[in-house]
């Protein structure tokens, strides 16, 4: 019957643990920006790399011809 005490009380510390920590998270405004972040991969002012071919003649960055 003592460890059910224990059960409880330790359930409750992590639901008001994780009721702060979600509070504290909305409040910083965490979740905002993940909408933007989801189409980031889609924007096309992002530099992008040469293609392969025009890559080819650059140096090896290891050091070797």
């Amino acid at each position: 019957m003592e460890i059910l005490v224990v059960q409880i009380f330790v359930s409750l510390l992590l639901v008001v643990g994780g009721v702060l920590a979600l509070a504290y998270s909305v409040k910083q405004a965490d979740h905002e920006h993940a909408d933007r972040l989801s189409i980031l991969p889609l924007d096309d002012e992002r530099p992008t790399l040469p293609p392969v071919a025009e890559r080819s003649n650059e140096r090896d960055p290891r050091g070797a011809a």
